[in-house]
């Protein structure tokens, strides 16, 4: 490892202490408890957590006027009705003022019982403080969780510091994060990696300028996309390079939109990082001059684009504001296939006005346009989405099943649920095994 990466991370104070080792001595400790789904070689620390902490380590307050504690619950390990008792730490919980929880769609199922089962049984007595997406696009999340006593809508990072270091009586908060200035989680050691690690989860920015109306990844009030200062992306660059990780997985849900992508990549080319790199893309955007060099870069290096195509139906891509241009991505996936750069697509079932039928086209489509690395996923009414709000014009019914109890739609004004468990048959011979979350 590089002398300067090493000296970073010597003086940065996180990379001094354990996990568990800061709260001692200080009376406002808070505990993060997350529920994740953590894949074998897989960091233990979530980036959206590492992010968390590295932005309270930054601060003066930090182990003077709160400090923190982390635990991890990875419910790949756990069933949906694996008791609570069994997947929690064993923690003196009464000695912590604030416990912060994520409330994911995969771990909604559990955010009640939890809450009260710290409460009653093992007596905190704190103020628990619920972020995540079922709150941020929540119309009440007082309402939807009248057990909890503080909410983070958006983006955690200044909301929770706020939280930690101010006496306001604020319930809700939605601070702006000042992403010109975001410490990195690897760089300060929040997430600390191993020689050869097999696969990261990195960002270079958030957000979408997209409004897909199934998706739920994007900033609903304005549709912003915030990026990362390009000097710390290329010391993360540098340090995964020297870690010799073997797979970044790039969680920007566009990677080649805006400007800097293109930058970004050649300093991978640059410094000669040839391991997995695994990109979001869109279609639409690989043209022009600025297209011809994304996949000049892409052929140079070990990428492999993801593209979320959803549906090759013009008029079901238009119900969902994607509004693929078939032509177009016909064309990418011809110099895809020609360039030989790896690549796959996925697909999406229970979609308005889509049929058994029209699902089978889609997947035609993919198949005769060359692409052999194929997935498709049920639709799920993503909380503050477009679609969730059309749940009556398009009647959808939705069924809870799966590992996390999740609910999908199952039915809707075009198609049965006999004709939805049909096009799950055919999404199961895709690519079944690639799915975490499985339904059943």
């Amino acid at each position: 490892m590089s002398q300067n990466i090493t000296n970073y991370r010597r003086n940065n104070s996180f990379y001094k202490q354990n996990q568990f080792s800061s709260s001692s001595g200080v009376r406002n400790n808070l505990l993060i408890l997350s529920f994740d789904l953590i894949r074998e070689g897989e960091c233990g620390i979530p980036y959206a957590i590492g992010s968390l902490v590295s932005y309270m380590q930054a601060s003066d307050f930090y182990g003077d006027r709160f400090s923190h504690d982390h635990y991890s619950v990875n419910l790949l390990e756990h069933g949906v009705h694996t008791p609570l008792p069994n997947i929690l730490p064993n923690l003196e919980y009464s000695k912590y003022r604030w416990i912060a929880i994520s409330a994911y769609i995969w771990n909604e199922y559990l955010i009640h019982k939890l809450l009260h089962y710290l409460r009653k049984e093992k007596g905190f007595a704190g103020e628990f403080i619920l972020g995540g997406y079922q709150i941020s696009y929540s119309g009440n999340p007082q309402l939807d969780y009248p057990e909890a006593d503080i909410f983070v809508s958006g983006y955690g990072e200044e909301s929770l510091l706020r939280i930690l270091t101010t006496d306001s009586p604020q319930k809700i908060w939605k601070e702006d994060v000042p992403f010109e200035n975001l410490p990195s989680p690897y760089l300060s050691g929040a997430i600390p990696l191993e020689v050869g690690q097999k696969m990261i989860r990195w960002e270079t920015k958030r957000g979408c300028p997209y409004k897909c109306s199934f998706c739920a990844h994007r900033d609903l009030a304005n549709s912003k996309v915030n990026k990362h200062n390009l000097d710390r992306i290329y010391e993360e660059l540098h340090l995964f390079h020297e870690m010799d990780v073997q797979k970044i997985n790039i969680l920007d849900p566009i990677f080649n939109v805006g400007k800097g992508y293109l930058e970004i990549l050649k300093e991978m080319d640059r410094i000669g990082y040839r391991n997995l790199v695994s990109i979001q893309s869109r279609f639409e955007l690989i043209g022009g001059d600025r297209g011809e060099e994304f996949l000049d870069l892409c052929e140079n290096l070990n990428i492999n684009l993801e593209f979320g195509l959803q549906t090759s139906d013009k008029l079901e891509s238009s119900l969902i504001n994607r509004k693929n241009d078939p032509t177009k991505i016909q064309h990418a996936m011809h110099e895809l296939n020609t360039r030989n750069i790896s690549y796959e697509i996925s697909l999406m079932f229970g979609l308005p006005n889509q049929t058994v039928e029209s699902f089978q086209r889609s997947i035609d489509f993919v198949i005769d346009n060359g692409c052999e690395n194929i997935t498709a996923y049920p639709l799920k009414l993503l909380r503050g989405t477009k679609l969730e709000s059309q749940r009556e014009e398009f009647q959808f019914r939705e069924m809870t099943m799966g590992d996390f109890d999740i609910p999908f739609v199952v039915e809707s004004n075009s198609f049965s649920e006999a004709d939805w468990w049909q096009m799950k048959e055919l999404a199961d011979s895709l690519e079944p095994s690639q799915r975490v979350i499985k339904v059943r």
